[in-house]
This record gives C-alpha cells, structure tokens and sequence, in this order.
C-alpha cells in the first residue's frame, strides 16, 4: 500500500473528512504564505543567526563552507520558487481529483484499513509529532519541520549532532513570529525529549540505527510501542546515461549529482547504467572529474583558514552556488582506496579513478549496493534493466535520474513506481521531494487525499 494514500473511508464518513479537508487546504495555504514569508526573512535579514550558524557550522562539524552555502542557496531559491504553496496546492488539487475514484477501491487488507484508519482519526486535529532528523547534509531535517508546520501539527525535534546549528536558529527565529504554539521543544540529547503523547514518529537516517533508537525512546517510556513511525532509509539514487553527447553537455549537473556532500546523502548518484561501457566514457569522465579537483585544489587549505571577506559580508548575496568541496576525506579512506586501485587492476576489471574518486564498471548481476561515498558503480545496461536493479536494491534506493532532455524513455512501463527526475535536480530539489517515495504532508495529512 503507497504510505501516502489516504485510507479508504467508509462512506458514512466521507462527508465530515471532505469539510475537514477544505477546512484544512484554506488554513495549510494561509501558514505556506506566511512560512514562505518567514524563512526568507530568516536569510535575507543581518539579525536572524543565520550568519552565526553557518560560522558555527563552518568550524564545529565536517561541512565544508561550500557545501554550506551551496544547500543554503538551493533551499533559498526554492522558498522564492513558491514550493511551499506550491506543496499545498499539489495535495488539494490531488486529493480532490483522487476522492471519488480511491472511494471505489476494494478494501485489500483489513490490518492496513485499521492501521490507516486509526491516523486518519488521530491526525485530524492539531496533533503531536516527533520528528528525528538525520545529520549527513547541512539542513538536511528543515523538509520535516516545514511539513509538521505547514500540515498544522506540534513540533518536537531530535536534531543531530551532526548539523546541530542550523535547525535550532530557524526553530528560535520562526518562535519569534508566532509559530511558538507549534514549535514546542527541540534537544540534541535523545534523554531529554519530553513525553507527550505523540501521534506519529519521523524519523530519517541509517537504518542501522533505527532499531536502537526505537528502543531507546520505548525504554524510556517516551513513546509507547503502538506509535506510529514513518521511517526514511534509502541511502543512494541512480542515474541512467544514455550518450557521450548527454555526458558532456551536463557534465557539471552529472558531477553534482556524484560528488556533491562527498557523495553523502540519499539523492546522491551511487549508481550510474547506460548502454556504453566505461572505456566508451573515459575521456569525457576524467576531464569532468579533473575539472572540480582543478577548480577546488586550493580549497583543500582553505577549508581551514578564515573565510574570504566576500563570505564573511552579512548579507545573503553570498549565499551562490559553491563548488564542490574536497572536505572530509581521512587517511584510512585513501588507503582503502589505494587497494581498491589496485584490485581492480588485478582483477581485470575497468574504472576511472581520479584523486579519491573511484568509478567502477561491474555486470548487472553482480552490482553490489554501494557502501562507499566515493566509490560509484558504473552497470553496462540497457534502461530495461534498470527495474531489475530498481526490484533488488529495493529500499535502500531513493531516486532515479536521467542525463538528457527525453525523460519519458524510461518512464512507464520501465520504472512504474517512481518519478524519473532530471540530474539538474539531484542536489537541488523541490522542497516537496519524497524521501523514500513519501510526501511528508500528504502523509501527516490523510484526510485531505
């Protein structure tokens, strides 16, 4: 069952979900505006933090500065975009040309019924929702929080210690115009979230630790075992690339896509299938590679010295696309490297290896899951065997995207549950994307769908 459809409903109470839908789409659209409003505010004005926080950021985790100021500048395009509104709209117009024909559906499983149906009661008023954010990129929890925000619900957040900066200076920015009835409690420490009787659990990152932290918050009677969770575990996206023309003409978006974050981050290219070999795509892939370790070769100092004056202005002009960072990288990665060099050599087996980059060729039936940020499979594939590799890498994929100007050539019958998105989106999407195929509002909002 899609996590974002709405429960089937009998129809004796169709007509007090539909009021409560239309109710809801008027005041979901009012908080868009006016949180679209905010969080622009929160970049463009000198007093909002947001300078302290990326400083903060800068010199107390493992983001490098432009990656910092690469994420900030695709979220603050977005927001002026109008995504939020944009969001908003989708889930109405969806849900009203949806209603009658979901109506109809027979009912497949009657857990699944009750389950849904049980959220659909629970979250139709002001409900409160955990939200447990991952840390891996810069900003990376700020699409649960506007979520959580925008469908009407209280807020409590775990932020990560990872990216624990910039969440607390929007949440305390946001507080001061007016969203404190909503924003109820944010911590880093997990033994200090509140109990609360929470409806639903957000929660994005490894599902290694997904578990562990369940268990965590049972155990300390913070959560009961019958709350819901919305878990989000992929790890990596594939992309299908059909030409050398296709390769050099989106050379820099392709990069983007492959090494932007150091590779880290579900939307991030671990996977690349196209119908030409590797050999067939050396020159053109080397030189792109080349090009961001040549345009970043002295980034690798600076990332430790002070910031140029032009980044240190307090004004968010500077908020630009920034260059891909070389930051992060520890000496037992290159090592692992090296041998992984060299293996390949012994082994036969075709790659293209740039600085401590790596991408390696492998047949389709042997194509592991990627486990390595800076190691890329490359699968001599035509785009039909694109849904092999989609069925086996299963949830662990998140996104499949497509070099090109024809996205429709491996859309439906192909792939026919995902959206196949072009590479210019991989690193800069709608702040309506769906992690792990979810929208977040829909989902906090069955009763709208």
């Amino acid at each position: 069952m899609d996590k974002s459809a709405r429960p089937k409903s009998h129809h004796s109470g169709s007509n007090e979900v539909h009021k409560l839908g239309k109710n809801w789409s008027k005041q979901a659209k009012d908080r868009a505006y006016l949180l679209q409003k905010h969080l622009i505010k929160w970049f463009d004005d000198e007093q909002s933090g947001m300078q302290e926080a990326i400083q903060q950021s800068i010199s107390g985790t493992d983001f490098s500065s432009e990656d910092i100021y690469f994420q900030l500048s695709a979220i603050k395009s977005r927001l002026e975009t109008g995504d939020l509104v944009h969001w908003v709209d989708q889930c109405t117009i969806d849900g009203s040309s949806k209603d009658e024909s979901i109506e109809m559906q027979d009912i497949q499983s009657n857990d699944n019924e009750n389950k849904e149906a049980y959220r659909t009661t629970q979250l139709r008023e002001r409900s409160n929702i955990l939200c447990i954010h991952a840390g891996n990129l810069p900003l990376v929890g700020l699409q649960d929080v506007i979520a959580v925000l925008l469908a009407g619900h209280c807020y409590t957040g775990k932020i990560s210690r990872k990216d624990p900066y910039f969440l607390p200076s929007i949440l305390s920015w946001l507080i001061q115009f007016g969203w404190r009835d909503q924003i109820q409690h944010w911590t880093q420490n997990t033994a200090d979230i509140p109990v609360n009787n929470y409806d639903e659990v957000l929660f994005a990152g490894s599902e290694s630790s997904l578990s562990s932290v369940r268990k965590t918050l049972i155990e300390a009677r913070i959560l009961d075992e019958e709350t819901p969770w919305l878990n989000r575990t992929a790890s990596f996206s594939i992309a299908y690339c059909p030409s050398k023309k296709a390769v050099i003409e989106q050379s820099t978006e392709f990069m983007d896509a492959l090494m932007r974050h150091g590779g880290k981050g579900c939307r991030s290219v671990g996977v690349v299938v196209s119908p030409l070999g590797l050999n067939e795509l050396r020159i053109p892939l080397e030189n792109a590679m080349k090009n961001v370790l040549e345009q970043n070769s002295s980034l690798r100092q600076a990332n430790t010295l002070e910031q140029p004056d032009n980044l240190e202005q307090h004004n968010s002009s500077n908020i630009k696309k920034a260059k891909i960072p070389l930051k992060g990288v520890n000496r037992s990665d290159l090592t692992s490297l090296t041998y992984r060099k060299a293996y390949n050599i012994a082994v036969d087996r075709v790659f293209v290896g740039v600085g401590d980059w790596l991408i390696e060729e492998h047949p389709i039936e042997y194509v592991p899951e990627p486990s390595n940020n800076r190691v890329v499979y490359w699968v001599h594939a035509n785009k039909e065997d694109l849904v092999n590799l989609v069925e086996r890498f299963g949830s662990a994929l998140q996104s499949i995207y497509y070099l090109g100007t024809n996205a429709s050539d491996i859309k439906k019958p192909y792939i026919p549950s995902f959206d196949i998105e072009s590479i210019d989106s991989a690193q800069r999407p709608p702040l309506y994307w769906k992690p792990d195929g979810t929208d977040i509002l829909r989902y906090l909002c069955p009763f709208i769908i």
